[in-house]
């Protein structure tokens, strides 16, 4: 994924991070100049993975290295962007941009190494665990937060692309990514970056300082303070093209497998014609409500053959956005009975990217104690500020997506002081209105400010005759504050109903404070704790024919706590206090856990030829479980030019908070009423919209009897070097998981409700409001809640490819070619069932859709990246190249849908229509990109940078499928819907 958009990133240009013996020659990209102050070939360092110290980066596992050089050379100024264009940064990563759709974990980013979510990566800070953040992704998965990684003191980025939980214990399941910072910085280093879209907005500027003083060299010592700022402009929909700037696809159609035209949708029945065309956003701003009111009874049913209209006739749809349509609708396609002022609430409210502004500063400082001695500490602090608006709030009349609860709202006939209600237009009669409408006249808006403060020391060093330490200690607070305004709380609102406060006639009218009083400002806070402390020893035993036998063992101690109370604490299903924000999701989750690890590794070259390693860790959680994870590697290398290298190991993810301390969480789900008797239900209620597809609230809370995800992991590649001057890598991996955590199927709960049966145990099942339609028939169900259980089985496989050619060209131009591809065999997920296990096929489709934000899973993802170098001037272009993917998905669209669109095909009724059908879209296309960008040192010490991203311009693929975003998918698609995107920047040192 794609964090704001534009950044991207190859990290096979480091081909180094890979090679698995001394004879397979490793070349750094010449993209830019190394520093000074960066590690040397002589130098040891600890590569992630491992306890040993060692000159590169040769392990048996695959380890990618990207260095703050390559970074800057290919146009990124983050972390977070960088990990979001691996190719192995697969389906489940979360971008910033996400936050603005609605993200559970709104204003964070997350890594998901091999699509496993962002719970099975694990992200430390220089070898250290960094605190989660303090909102779950979809209100299970605790992860760390990318956006609060100080860049500019950034030294290189790690990547594990191997299990490791042998070594760092739980979390470590898909891979690990490691950010280490530069050990010292001397003197003064400043850079300046502004950039702006083709179409002149979407703009950045970002500003670093930093200053140290001090040489460990000769001094023995270093100190450097670091500052740096970040702000990125928000992205709207109406800025940008059909089809990504409306909601309405009406000018769109597709052809189904069977031949069969069918219109494009998004699978929202909300908004469908009666000509089967789909105009979203069906509710009216401002002085009009959709449709607006009709005569009804106090509890909302409509009084038979009464009609639709405008609250305010006079004023019809002036004063609202543009785009705005007055429109008739009906009870079927051809009798029509009143009028709606129609809003397309993507091109008026849409939002791509929501503002971003960073800020951090870091201390550190290094200290040489005699020659065998070193001690750092370091302290950062960093905000991220998310900002981003919503369409204003609604009130409507059936349970679907988010607004739930304003059902049955009606405006009475008469006030609370005994005057007939103004707003009512049926008051005279003795009658209440049935109310449809949007609160144009309330700005809504969610605003997220996440705070870190980080602390760390350590010292490391050497002692007697061939014996290494590590002493270190870090301290981790995550504080966030969510501000959400323009919230109806629906105690006053239904207290501005009653006495007519509120004018619904005339919105204008309203003042602030009554406006302040139906939706006052909403304000959260959610924090994050951790606090470790960790030791090891390594020696050298003896020596082996190929060098010497080293063991470590070592110690660590950590408390990780998450305190993330609700904000909306009132339970979220139909209360009659109703003392709740009924559109502000009421998740949340408190926990704290202690962890006591050991564990130990040996390295043994058994031969010149062959290295053998393998260690194991042991850890134990007060919250009642312990597991053992061991890992065995082998490297063998025939010839030089050849390294053949494998790992076996066993890995788990623990529970995470919000999965055992969740308060209960509720989100939303689109089903057809009925279960397997939908067409019974149906006819019940003669077809009418109560049967067709709507949102069905699950509500999960924490289960605290649930076990560790456990996982087995193998990897086997090779590194070729048939010349000096070109490297190959081919590794093969595959992860198999047993024990998954989910919810559990609340589908049997479904089928039993509508069956007539017994609710079976842990479902609770409530019932709907009456279909005012068809008061006698079943109601349909308005939220089932459920826990989590460990059930399900998973397995993915597939390989990476890596590729680096580096050549001497005539009048001195070096060449450096680079590529890296990932292709996904499968990624499989098994369920249990009365009936035996189920199989749902991820690779290649939109799915895993209910866990991946519906950002599916390509097969490919890849970059190749050309970089010359002349003199003081260095040019770097690279493609990136997404593969397309079927736009179903198992656990969405059905069984076996990847093989027949056709099987995704439904019909939907608008009224009494005759149901034109409408299909899922059957494949995305696939997506490249090309950046290009370059760097010239003016003198010495100053240089300038020029990028130009998304160079042609190309267009996301067409996906209304996905959730993420509207008909693109965010994932894969982000630099398409920025477009071309100019950066110009200056870097000086002295």
């Amino acid at each position: 994924m794609i964090m704001n958009g534009r950044r991207r990133f190859s990290f096979a240009s480091i081909v180094a991070l890979v090679a698995a013996a001394p004879a397979v020659a490793q070349s750094a990209a010449p993209a830019a100049p190394a520093r000074t102050d960066a590690p040397d070939a002589s130098q040891e360092i600890v590569v992630t993975g491992t306890l040993f110290r060692r000159t590169n980066t040769e392990t048996a596992s695959p380890v990618s290295v990207i260095t703050a050089e390559e970074l800057r050379a290919r146009g990124i100024n983050t972390v977070a962007d960088a990990l979001q264009t691996l190719s192995v940064n697969n389906a489940g990563a979360l971008p910033t941009a996400f936050s603005a759709n609605g993200a559970f974990a709104n204003g964070a980013s997350g890594a998901s190494l091999r699509g496993l979510t962002t719970s099975s990566t694990l992200v430390l800070f220089d070898g250290l665990r960094a605190a989660y953040y303090p909102l779950a992704d979809d209100g299970q998965r605790n992860f760390v937060d990318l956006s609060t990684i100080p860049d500019a003191i950034v030294e290189r980025v790690e990547v594990l692309r191997d299990g490791a939980s042998s070594t760092y214990g739980a979390d470590a399941v898909a891979g690990v990514v490691n950010v280490i910072t530069r050990k010292q910085i001397k003197g003064f280093e400043g850079s300046a970056e502004n950039g702006i879209s083709q179409r002149g907005d979407a703009a950045e500027r970002r500003l670093t300082l930093t200053y140290g003083f001090g040489d460990l060299a000769e001094k023995h010592f270093n100190i450097y303070i670091n500052g740096e700022y970040q702000k990125d402009d928000a992205l709207f929909n109406n800025s940008r093209g059909f089809p990504f700037n409306t909601g309405n696809l009406s000018r769109l159609s597709a052809v189904d497998d069977s031949g069969t035209r069918v219109y494009g949708n998004n699978g929202v029945v909300n908004g469908i014609q009666g000509d089967g065309s789909y105009l979203g956003g069906t509710f009216g701003v401002g002085n009009t409500i959709v449709p607006v009111v009709r005569p009804a009874t106090p509890d909302g049913t409509p009084i038979p053959g009464s009609a639709y209209q405008l609250l305010n006739p006079a004023a019809g749809c002036r004063g609202l956005p543009s785009g705005t349509n007055l429109v008739g609708v009906g009870d079927n396609a051809t009798t029509a009975y009143g009028t709606q002022c129609q809003q397309d609430l993507v091109n008026q409210y849409g939002v791509i990217q929501p503002t971003t502004e960073r800020l951090g500063g870091t201390i550190h400082g290094s200290l040489d104690i005699g020659s065998r001695t070193h001690a750092y500490a370091i302290f950062t602090y960093y905000q991220n500020r998310v900002s981003y608006q919503n369409a204003p709030a609604s009130i409507q009349q059936q349970t679907n997506s988010g607004d739930f609860a304003t059902v049955n709202i009606v405006l009475p006939p008469t006030l609370t002081n005994g005057a007939l209600n103004p707003n009512n237009p049926f008051a005279a009669s003795g009658q209440s209105a049935e109310l449809f409408y949007r609160f144009g006249d309330i700005p809504r808006s969610t605003s997220s400010l996440s705070r870190t403060y980080r602390g760390a020391i350590g010292v490391n060093g050497s002692f007697g005759k061939d014996w290494d330490y590590s002493a270190d200690f870090v301290g981790m607070t995550s504080d966030l504050t969510t501000t959400q305004v323009g919230v109806p709380f629906f105690a006053n609102l239904l207290s501005a109903i009653a006495d007519g406060s509120y004018n619904f006639v005339n919105p204008a009218a309203n003042t602030p404070a009554v406006r302040n009083f139906i939706a006052p400002t909403n304000v959260s806070a959610a924090h994050s704790k951790l606090y470790q402390g960790q030791v090891s020893l390594t020696k050298s035993l003896f020596t082996l024919p190929g060098g010497p036998l080293q063991v470590a063992v070592g110690g660590a101690v950590r408390y990780e706590a998450i305190d993330d109370p609700s904000a909306n604490p009132a339970n979220p299903q139909p209360d009659p206090s109703r003392q709740y924000f009924p559109l502000i999701n009421s998740f949340g989750a408190v926990g704290h856990r202690y962890v006591e690890s050991g564990y130990f590794e040996i390295d043994a070259p058994v031969f010149r030829f062959l290295d053998v390693s393998g260690g194991g860790r042991y850890d134990n959680y007060s919250t009642g479980f312990s597991r053992f994870s061991p890992k065995i590697g082998v490297k063998f290398t025939p010839v030089k030019q050849l390294a053949i290298r494998g790992t076996f190991s066993k890995g788990f993810r623990t529970p995470s908070f919000a999965e055992t301390g969740a308060l209960p969480t509720t989100g939303f789900v689109t089903v057809t009423p009925g279960g397997a008797n939908s067409a019974a239900f149906s006819a019940a209620h003669n077809g009418d919209a109560y049967a067709q597809q709507y949102g069905l609230g699950l509500t999960t809370a924490g289960t605290k009897t649930l076990g560790p995800e456990t996982s087995t992991n193998v990897t086997a590649g090779i590194v070729a070097q048939p010349t000096s001057w070109l490297s190959v890598t081919a590794d093969y991996y595959n992860i198999s998981k047993k024990n998954v955590i989910v919810g559990a199927n609340y589908s049997t709960a479904v089928e039993a409700y509508y069956a007539g049966n017994p609710i079976p145990t842990g479902f609770v099942v409530t019932p709907d409001i009456v279909d005012p339609a068809a008061p006698g028939a079943q109601r349909r169900i308005f939220n089932i809640t459920y826990g989590f259980i460990n059930a399900n089985a998973l397995v993915t496989d597939g390989v990476d490819f890596g590729v680096q050619a580096k050549v001497r060209l005539p009048h001195g131009i070096a060449w450096s070619s680079t590529g890296e591809a990932t292709y996904i065999l499968r990624n499989n997920q098994t369920f249990p069932g009365a009936n035996g296990p189920s199989v749902q096929r991820y690779a290649g489709t939109l799915g895993p859709f209910a866990v991946t934000s519906a950002s599916g899973t390509p097969r490919w993802r890849a970059n190749w990246s050309n970089s010359f170098n002349f003199g003081a001037v260095t040019l770097t272009g690279t493609a990136y190249y997404t593969s397309g993917y079927r736009g179903t998905a198992d656990d969405y669209s059905g069984s076996n849908s990847i093989s027949s669109c056709s099987n995704a095909v439904a019909t939907y009724r608008q009224g009494a229509s005759t149901g034109t059908p409408l299909a899922i879209q059957c494949d995305v296309k696939a997506f490249v990109d090309v950046d290009l960008t370059g760097a010239i040192k003016v003198t010495e010490h100053v240089g300038f940078t020029l990028n130009v991203l998304n160079v042609f311009n190309v267009k996301p693929p067409f996906d209304p499928n996905t959730y993420g975003g509207n008909n693109y998918n965010p994932a894969w698609g982000e630099a398409g819907i920025v477009g071309r995107y100019f950066r110009v920047g200056v870097n000086a040192k002295f």
